[in-house]
Protein backbone atom coordinates (compact mmCIF):
# COMPACT_ATOMS: atom_id res chain seq x y z
CA UNK A 1 0.00 0.00 0.00
CA UNK A 2 2.47 2.72 1.05
CA UNK A 3 4.70 1.29 -2.35
CA UNK A 4 1.64 2.37 -4.52
CA UNK A 5 1.35 5.40 -2.75
CA UNK A 6 4.57 6.59 -3.31
CA UNK A 7 4.11 5.86 -7.06
CA UNK A 8 1.39 7.38 -7.45
CA UNK A 9 2.87 11.20 -5.38
CA UNK A 10 5.68 10.31 -8.11
CA UNK A 11 3.50 10.56 -10.69
CA UNK A 12 1.47 13.36 -9.51
CA UNK A 13 4.92 15.16 -9.15
CA UNK A 14 6.36 14.71 -12.50
CA UNK A 15 2.89 15.09 -13.98
CA UNK A 16 2.80 18.93 -12.20
CA UNK A 17 6.67 19.28 -12.99
CA UNK A 18 5.68 18.63 -16.41
CA UNK A 19 2.98 20.92 -17.09
CA UNK A 20 4.87 23.74 -15.74
CA UNK A 21 7.62 23.08 -17.83
CA UNK A 22 5.04 23.41 -20.82
CA UNK A 23 3.41 26.19 -19.76
CA UNK A 24 7.08 27.96 -19.28
CA UNK A 25 8.75 26.77 -22.94
CA UNK A 26 5.35 28.17 -23.78
CA UNK A 27 5.48 31.61 -22.60
CA UNK A 28 9.01 32.37 -23.01
CA UNK A 29 8.81 31.10 -26.89
CA UNK A 30 9.56 33.75 -29.00
CA UNK A 31 6.46 35.06 -31.14
CA UNK A 32 7.14 36.77 -34.14
CA UNK A 33 4.25 39.25 -35.56
CA UNK A 34 4.01 36.43 -38.63
CA UNK A 35 3.53 33.64 -35.76
CA UNK A 36 0.84 35.66 -34.46
CA UNK A 37 -1.22 36.39 -37.30
CA UNK A 38 -0.91 32.54 -37.94
CA UNK A 39 -2.62 32.24 -33.85
CA UNK A 40 -4.96 34.52 -34.89
CA UNK A 41 -6.14 33.28 -38.22
CA UNK A 42 -6.28 29.81 -36.74
CA UNK A 43 -8.69 30.71 -34.19
CA UNK A 44 -11.48 31.46 -37.01
CA UNK A 45 -12.14 28.22 -36.92
CA UNK A 46 -14.13 28.37 -33.30
CA UNK A 47 -17.68 29.98 -34.64
CA UNK A 48 -17.60 32.39 -31.63
CA UNK A 49 -14.38 33.90 -32.62
CA UNK A 50 -15.30 34.24 -35.72
CA UNK A 51 -18.45 36.06 -35.02
CA UNK A 52 -16.18 38.37 -33.53
CA UNK A 53 -13.18 38.77 -35.98
CA UNK A 54 -16.38 39.37 -38.30
CA UNK A 55 -17.74 42.62 -36.27
CA UNK A 56 -14.53 43.91 -35.70
CA UNK A 57 -13.42 43.79 -39.71
CA UNK A 58 -16.59 45.53 -39.97
CA UNK A 59 -15.73 48.32 -37.93
CA UNK A 60 -12.40 48.32 -38.37
CA UNK A 61 -10.90 51.75 -39.89
CA UNK A 62 -8.30 51.05 -42.40
CA UNK A 63 -5.36 50.86 -40.61
CA UNK A 64 -7.37 47.85 -38.60
CA UNK A 65 -8.16 50.39 -35.60
CA UNK A 66 -11.37 49.96 -33.88
CA UNK A 67 -12.74 51.89 -31.09
CA UNK A 68 -14.02 49.49 -28.32
CA UNK A 69 -16.27 50.03 -24.57
CA UNK A 70 -17.82 48.29 -22.68
CA UNK A 71 -21.29 48.32 -21.22
CA UNK A 72 -23.76 46.43 -18.92
CA UNK A 73 -27.16 46.81 -18.15
CA UNK A 74 -26.85 49.71 -16.15
CA UNK A 75 -24.63 51.67 -18.80
CA UNK A 76 -26.93 50.67 -21.72
CA UNK A 77 -30.75 51.20 -20.92
CA UNK A 78 -33.22 54.19 -22.04
CA UNK A 79 -31.77 57.55 -20.58
CA UNK A 80 -28.32 56.01 -19.74
CA UNK A 81 -24.66 56.56 -20.46
CA UNK A 82 -24.75 55.03 -23.46
CA UNK A 83 -27.58 56.62 -25.23
CA UNK A 84 -25.06 59.64 -23.94
CA UNK A 85 -22.17 58.34 -25.28
CA UNK A 86 -23.41 58.12 -29.12
CA UNK A 87 -24.92 61.10 -28.82
CA UNK A 88 -21.48 63.11 -28.13
CA UNK A 89 -20.29 61.02 -31.31
CA UNK A 90 -23.30 63.00 -33.58
CA UNK A 91 -22.80 65.94 -32.39
CA UNK A 92 -18.57 66.47 -32.13
CA UNK A 93 -16.41 67.91 -34.46
CA UNK A 94 -14.84 65.49 -36.28
CA UNK A 95 -16.61 63.03 -34.44
CA UNK A 96 -19.57 61.41 -36.66
CA UNK A 97 -18.11 59.14 -39.12
CA UNK A 98 -16.11 57.89 -35.76
CA UNK A 99 -19.21 56.05 -34.47
CA UNK A 100 -19.58 54.03 -37.20
CA UNK A 101 -15.72 52.42 -35.93
CA UNK A 102 -17.25 52.06 -32.31
CA UNK A 103 -17.62 48.39 -31.10
CA UNK A 104 -19.67 47.80 -27.66
CA UNK A 105 -18.98 45.55 -25.64
CA UNK A 106 -22.12 44.55 -23.70
CA UNK A 107 -21.49 42.21 -20.29
CA UNK A 108 -25.18 40.56 -20.26
CA UNK A 109 -28.08 40.09 -22.48
CA UNK A 110 -30.09 42.49 -21.64
CA UNK A 111 -27.41 45.09 -22.40
CA UNK A 112 -26.58 43.46 -25.58
CA UNK A 113 -30.01 43.43 -26.63
CA UNK A 114 -30.96 47.47 -25.62
CA UNK A 115 -27.05 47.87 -27.74
CA UNK A 116 -28.38 46.41 -31.22
CA UNK A 117 -31.54 48.70 -30.86
CA UNK A 118 -29.26 51.72 -31.01
CA UNK A 119 -26.01 50.47 -32.52
CA UNK A 120 -24.91 48.10 -35.53
CA UNK A 121 -21.57 46.91 -33.91
CA UNK A 122 -22.71 44.94 -30.53
CA UNK A 123 -20.72 41.99 -29.24
CA UNK A 124 -22.58 39.54 -26.69
CA UNK A 125 -19.97 38.28 -23.35
CA UNK A 126 -20.72 34.75 -24.93
CA UNK A 127 -18.12 35.23 -27.88
CA UNK A 128 -15.50 35.21 -24.77
CA UNK A 129 -13.72 32.46 -23.01
CA UNK A 130 -16.86 31.17 -20.02
CA UNK A 131 -15.50 33.64 -17.41
CA UNK A 132 -16.80 36.04 -18.98
CA UNK A 133 -20.17 35.75 -18.82
CA UNK A 134 -20.08 35.93 -15.03
CA UNK A 135 -21.02 39.28 -14.18
CA UNK A 136 -20.40 39.89 -10.55
CA UNK A 137 -21.16 43.48 -10.48
CA UNK A 138 -21.68 46.66 -12.25
CA UNK A 139 -18.56 47.85 -14.15
CA UNK A 140 -18.78 51.35 -13.20
CA UNK A 141 -19.77 51.02 -9.63
CA UNK A 142 -15.43 51.25 -8.48
CA UNK A 143 -14.02 55.00 -8.60
CA UNK A 144 -13.18 55.88 -11.57
CA UNK A 145 -9.47 54.80 -10.53
CA UNK A 146 -10.50 51.11 -10.75
CA UNK A 147 -12.57 51.32 -13.89
CA UNK A 148 -9.69 48.90 -15.70
CA UNK A 149 -11.12 45.79 -14.37
CA UNK A 150 -9.82 42.57 -14.83
CA UNK A 151 -12.30 41.87 -17.13
CA UNK A 152 -11.42 44.80 -19.76
CA UNK A 153 -7.97 43.58 -19.50
CA UNK A 154 -8.77 39.92 -21.04
CA UNK A 155 -11.41 41.88 -23.78
CA UNK A 156 -8.22 43.70 -24.59
CA UNK A 157 -5.98 41.12 -25.21
CA UNK A 158 -8.11 39.37 -27.15
CA UNK A 159 -8.72 41.89 -29.96
CA UNK A 160 -4.92 42.78 -29.58
CA UNK A 161 -4.43 38.78 -30.42
CA UNK A 162 -6.63 39.42 -33.33
CA UNK A 163 -4.35 41.97 -34.55
CA UNK A 164 -6.48 45.02 -34.03
CA UNK A 165 -5.18 48.71 -32.56
CA UNK A 166 -7.74 49.96 -29.97
CA UNK A 167 -9.34 53.39 -28.64
CA UNK A 168 -10.41 52.29 -25.86
CA UNK A 169 -12.99 54.70 -24.33
CA UNK A 170 -15.24 54.56 -20.53
CA UNK A 171 -18.60 54.84 -21.58
CA UNK A 172 -19.31 57.75 -19.16
CA UNK A 173 -16.92 59.78 -21.92
CA UNK A 174 -18.39 62.74 -24.27
CA UNK A 175 -16.49 62.88 -27.42
CA UNK A 176 -16.19 66.36 -28.25
CA UNK A 177 -13.65 66.48 -30.98
CA UNK A 178 -11.68 64.13 -32.53
CA UNK A 179 -8.71 62.71 -30.81
CA UNK A 180 -6.34 60.69 -33.17
CA UNK A 181 -4.56 63.51 -33.53
CA UNK A 182 -3.58 63.19 -29.82
CA UNK A 183 -2.64 59.04 -30.38
CA UNK A 184 0.80 58.47 -31.13
CA UNK A 185 0.77 55.26 -33.93
CA UNK A 186 4.61 54.32 -33.23
CA UNK A 187 4.35 53.58 -29.43
CA UNK A 188 2.49 50.34 -28.01
CA UNK A 189 0.22 53.14 -25.50
CA UNK A 190 -0.86 56.15 -25.61
CA UNK A 191 -2.43 57.23 -22.27
CA UNK A 192 -3.10 60.66 -20.46
CA UNK A 193 -2.15 60.51 -16.83
CA UNK A 194 -3.44 62.53 -13.96
CA UNK A 195 -2.53 62.91 -10.22
CA UNK A 196 -5.42 64.20 -8.09
CA UNK A 197 -4.93 64.45 -4.24
CA UNK A 198 -7.82 62.37 -1.89
CA UNK A 199 -7.20 64.98 0.94
CA UNK A 200 -5.86 62.50 3.95
CA UNK A 201 -5.74 59.37 1.53
CA UNK A 202 -2.85 60.55 -0.22
CA UNK A 203 -2.37 60.80 -4.24
CA UNK A 204 -3.22 58.41 -6.93
CA UNK A 205 -3.27 58.61 -10.48
CA UNK A 206 -6.13 58.39 -13.10
CA UNK A 207 -6.63 57.71 -16.33
CA UNK A 208 -9.22 60.45 -18.64
CA UNK A 209 -10.85 57.40 -19.77
CA UNK A 210 -9.22 56.72 -23.17
CA UNK A 211 -6.18 55.61 -24.65
CA UNK A 212 -4.67 54.15 -27.69
CA UNK A 213 -3.38 50.27 -27.43
CA UNK A 214 -1.33 50.05 -30.91
CA UNK A 215 -1.25 45.44 -31.67
CA UNK A 216 1.56 44.36 -31.85
CA UNK A 217 3.65 41.33 -30.30
CA UNK A 218 5.35 43.62 -27.86
CA UNK A 219 1.99 44.43 -26.61
CA UNK A 220 0.60 40.74 -27.11
CA UNK A 221 3.27 39.59 -24.84
CA UNK A 222 3.12 42.45 -22.31
CA UNK A 223 -0.46 41.38 -21.62
CA UNK A 224 0.07 37.67 -21.87
CA UNK A 225 2.36 38.70 -18.64
CA UNK A 226 -0.05 40.54 -16.99
CA UNK A 227 -2.48 37.75 -17.97
CA UNK A 228 0.08 35.20 -16.21
CA UNK A 229 0.66 37.41 -12.99
CA UNK A 230 -2.91 37.73 -12.33
CA UNK A 231 -3.00 33.76 -12.22
CA UNK A 232 0.14 33.70 -10.52
CA UNK A 233 -0.73 36.70 -7.60
CA UNK A 234 -4.35 37.05 -7.43
CA UNK A 235 -4.17 38.95 -4.52
CA UNK A 236 -1.54 41.12 -5.69
CA UNK A 237 -2.38 44.88 -4.40
CA UNK A 238 -1.10 46.98 -7.20
CA UNK A 239 -4.30 49.39 -8.29
CA UNK A 240 -5.92 48.08 -11.60
CA UNK A 241 -5.95 51.61 -12.98
CA UNK A 242 -3.71 51.36 -16.10
CA UNK A 243 -2.19 54.38 -15.26
CA UNK A 244 -1.30 52.98 -12.13
CA UNK A 245 -0.55 49.60 -13.50
CA UNK A 246 2.20 50.72 -15.86
CA UNK A 247 3.84 53.36 -12.83
CA UNK A 248 3.94 49.95 -10.78
CA UNK A 249 5.28 47.65 -13.31
CA UNK A 250 7.69 49.94 -15.17
CA UNK A 251 10.34 48.08 -15.28
CA UNK A 252 8.66 45.08 -16.97
CA UNK A 253 6.92 47.26 -19.69
CA UNK A 254 10.79 48.46 -20.37
CA UNK A 255 11.88 44.87 -20.43
CA UNK A 256 9.52 43.70 -23.00
CA UNK A 257 10.26 46.95 -25.09
CA UNK A 258 6.82 48.50 -24.33
CA UNK A 259 6.68 52.01 -25.31
CA UNK A 260 4.23 54.53 -23.59
CA UNK A 261 3.21 58.14 -24.86
CA UNK A 262 2.17 60.27 -22.04
CA UNK A 263 -0.35 62.71 -23.32
CA UNK A 264 -1.13 66.43 -21.92
CA UNK A 265 -3.46 66.11 -19.55
CA UNK A 266 -4.87 69.38 -20.94
CA UNK A 267 -5.66 67.38 -23.82
CA UNK A 268 -8.62 65.07 -22.34
CA UNK A 269 -11.12 66.89 -19.69
CA UNK A 270 -12.67 65.84 -16.63
CA UNK A 271 -14.96 66.69 -13.40
CA UNK A 272 -12.24 65.69 -11.47
CA UNK A 273 -10.54 69.17 -12.65
CA UNK A 274 -12.25 71.72 -14.26
CA UNK A 275 -11.63 74.76 -16.45
CA UNK A 276 -13.58 77.65 -17.66
CA UNK A 277 -12.38 77.18 -20.78
CA UNK A 278 -12.61 73.39 -21.71
CA UNK A 279 -15.17 73.60 -24.66
CA UNK A 280 -12.00 75.44 -26.37
CA UNK A 281 -9.43 72.96 -25.63
CA UNK A 282 -10.27 69.68 -24.68
CA UNK A 283 -11.24 66.35 -26.62
CA UNK A 284 -12.97 64.63 -24.72
CA UNK A 285 -14.70 65.23 -21.22
CA UNK A 286 -15.37 62.13 -17.97
CA UNK A 287 -17.33 62.60 -15.58
CA UNK A 288 -14.66 61.35 -13.21
CA UNK A 289 -14.55 61.88 -9.75
CA UNK A 290 -18.30 60.99 -9.90
CA UNK A 291 -19.54 57.29 -8.55
CA UNK A 292 -22.64 57.39 -8.82
CA UNK A 293 -24.67 56.52 -12.25
CA UNK A 294 -27.85 58.92 -11.99
CA UNK A 295 -25.50 61.57 -11.12
CA UNK A 296 -23.08 61.11 -14.00
CA UNK A 297 -26.06 61.03 -16.38
CA UNK A 298 -27.25 64.14 -15.19
CA UNK A 299 -24.55 66.02 -15.23
CA UNK A 300 -23.58 64.52 -18.62
CA UNK A 301 -26.38 65.49 -20.09
CA UNK A 302 -26.41 69.23 -19.21
CA UNK A 303 -22.44 68.91 -20.46
CA UNK A 304 -23.90 67.57 -23.88
CA UNK A 305 -26.42 70.48 -23.97
CA UNK A 306 -23.97 72.96 -23.15
CA UNK A 307 -21.35 71.79 -25.59
CA UNK A 308 -24.61 71.70 -28.33
CA UNK A 309 -25.20 75.10 -27.57
CA UNK A 310 -21.31 75.86 -27.67
CA UNK A 311 -21.21 74.68 -31.35
CA UNK A 312 -24.37 76.43 -32.28
CA UNK A 313 -23.09 79.72 -31.41
CA UNK A 314 -23.06 82.43 -34.43
CA UNK A 315 -19.90 83.22 -36.20
CA UNK A 316 -17.83 85.89 -33.78
CA UNK A 317 -19.87 85.39 -31.13
CA UNK A 318 -17.79 84.88 -28.25
CA UNK A 319 -20.48 84.80 -25.33
CA UNK A 320 -20.38 81.34 -25.14
CA UNK A 321 -16.89 80.96 -24.77
CA UNK A 322 -16.36 82.75 -21.69
CA UNK A 323 -20.08 80.86 -20.37
CA UNK A 324 -19.91 79.70 -16.69
CA UNK A 325 -19.57 76.46 -15.95
CA UNK A 326 -23.56 74.70 -15.18
CA UNK A 327 -21.93 71.33 -14.36
CA UNK A 328 -20.80 69.56 -12.24
CA UNK A 329 -24.33 69.58 -10.35
CA UNK A 330 -24.59 66.65 -8.69
CA UNK A 331 -21.12 64.82 -8.97
CA UNK A 332 -18.28 66.15 -6.90
CA UNK A 333 -17.85 69.65 -7.57
CA UNK A 334 -13.92 70.78 -7.90
CA UNK A 335 -12.79 74.47 -7.70
CA UNK A 336 -11.96 75.45 -11.53
CA UNK A 337 -8.32 76.51 -12.05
Amino acid sequence: MRASRLRNSVYLSLLAFFIVLVCLLLYHYPRSHESMLLFRHSSTYDPENEKLGDTLRRATMPDRTVILTMVDESLASPGSLLEILLQSFKSGEGTQRLVNHLVIIAMDLQAFEYCRSLHPYCIHPSIFPRHFATKTQSIMTTSADKLFTWTRKDVLFEVIRLGYNIIFTDPDVLWLRSPLINLNPIDELTISCSVLSDGESGSYLYDEGIFFLKANTISFEFFNYWKLTKILYPNDPVEESLCTTIKARQDIADSYGFRIHLVNTSSFGGFCQLKKDMFKEVYTIQANCCDDLKSKVHDLRIVLYDWIRFRKRAPGDNALDKMALRWPQKCFRRNHT
